[in-house]
């Protein structure tokens, strides 16, 4: 299936090919903009559902990007404060962050300060635009400044992708590579604790699977989860094929229908479904969460920033990544995940690394995408 929807047209903004410095240079204020856009918009979300638009402000006085949540895509069931995909607009804004420092230097961000409350889920995704847009963030265009050597980050926004596989237990992150994971955070804002261990693996695995089976059995969320796990054909632009998680073809179109309750779940689906997370987490070497010492909106984008950035890192160095945010917007899990890693903090994402153990697995193909014009805004919003 893969050489098939490289082809569709929702694969089209993973053609999008990286400029060098010069041929940065040489574009107008506007495209350079809209270039930070497409990288933008290349970061990973919860669900897939590309949450965050974009307003470009090609005025030569202050040139900038603002970055807006719509509000539309916060999913109501899985993240009922809006708190994964604030998460996800902080990937985005990482991912324009290190294309803007490599190819030109880095660049003023101003977080706006909003209420956890103007993020909440729109009772319906088709209401009036009144608060549909929530401006989270400014990217500040800087003259005067100098390229960073970040150029393996740079190529890694192109190339990265979440795998939700099997990892091979037996082939351990080196030293050198968590030492830069953990210089990917700021103490005072994002913190990453590192989890290797056999028993707390086991434990945080046990979380997996029950919360796995949780969604299964709860109308509401394998609703939800089935509206965005789709059949590996599809067109949609947004929302996650069956392929991602390594279901083929005829089991990606039957767990999407059985989700959304149009027709029985096979017993082995709801196993393999259920237990699949669990495995995956109990045999990963690397499992990482981040914390935040507030639980508020810019913390959320801050936590974003971190972990892209540690996506980035960590796709440099081969190493594949798989999110598992889930069980982190539990209240009572993440109380007992809080007690595990010893701290007071709130944890914000969760995610195993390692090296792929089936290659084919390697080979699946990225997420769908909107076209570009449809997350760039045509005016600000308040």
């Amino acid at each position: 299936i893969k050489d098939i929807v490289m082809v569709k047209k929702n694969y089209e903004p993973w053609q999008f090919k990286p400029v060098t410095r010069t041929q940065f240079a040489a574009l107008s204020l506007r495209e350079k903009l809209m270039f930070l856009c497409r990288l933008g918009h290349l970061a990973p979300s919860s669900h897939n559902s590309q949450p965050w638009r974009f307003y470009i402000d090609s005025n030569p006085r202050k040139p900038g990007i603002d970055v807006y949540l719509d509000r539309r895509f916060v999913l109501p069931a899985s993240d009922v404060a809006g708190r994964q995909a604030a998460i996800s607009i902080g990937c985005a804004i990482e991912n324009m962050v290190v294309g803007l420092s490599f190819l030109h230097g880095a660049p003023d961000i101003e977080i706006v300060r909003q209420a956890k409350s103007s993020l909440l889920p729109l009772p319906d995704r088709h209401a009036s635009k009144i608060s549909q847009y929530v401006h989270l963030a400014r990217l500040n265009y800087v003259i005067n400044t100098r390229p960073l050597p970040l150029e393996d980050l740079y190529a890694s926004i192109f190339s990265r992708k979440v795998t939700r596989a099997e990892f091979d237990p037996q082939q351990s992150l080196s030293s050198e590579l968590i030492g830069r994971l953990s210089s990917a955070t700021d103490r005072k804002k994002t913190k990453l604790y590192i989890i290797t261990d056999a028993i707390r693996r086991m434990s945080i695995a046990e979380f997996q699977g029950q919360a796995d089976g949780f969604v299964i059995n709860s109308p509401r969320f394998s609703k939800e989860l089935g509206a965005w796990l789709l059949p590996n054909d599809t067109d949609a632009p947004l929302g996650m094929p069956g392929i991602g998680f390594g279901l083929h073809d005829d089991e990606a179109t039957r767990i999407h229908r059985g989700l959304l309750g149009e027709s029985p779940l096979r017993p082995e689906d709801s196993l393999k479904f259920a237990l699949g997370g669990k495995v995956y987490m109990e045999k990963s070497p690397f499992i990482g969460c981040i914390v935040i010492p507030k639980d508020e909106v810019a913390y959320w984008i801050e936590a974003g920033r971190s972990f892209e950035r540690m996506f980035l890192i960590l796709e440099s160095a081969g190493v594949s990544v798989a999110i598992h945010a889930g069980i982190i917007e539990v209240g009572l899990v993440t109380r007992i995940f809080g007690a595990m890693l010893g701290t007071f903090r709130r944890p914000a994402v969760l995610f195993r690394a390692g090296i792929v153990k089936n290659k084919k697995d390697k080979e699946r193909p990225h997420s769908p995408r909107l076209p570009i014009e449809s997350v760039i805004l045509p005016k600000r919003y308040a």
